[in-house]
């Protein structure tokens, strides 16, 4: 199950992110954060076409 977890400030984010157990469980549950009013979405997965800077299309 997806979820999203609040921080108030990204010094506690760090913290929390910090220990190895929580990180880890974030990668493979791919779980939101929200990290004073951003979102952030983990995720080991890759991206399907990446651009570089300076790429057109």
């Amino acid at each position: 199950m997806k979820y999203i977890k609040y921080f108030e400030t990204i010094e506690e984010y760090q913290t929390w992110m910090s220990i190895e157990e929580n990180a880890d469980e974030v990668f493979k549950s791919e779980e939101k954060m929200c990290v004073d009013g951003v979102i952030i979405s983990h995720t080991y997965k890759d991206f399907e076409n990446p651009i570089a800077i300076g790429d057109t299309q």
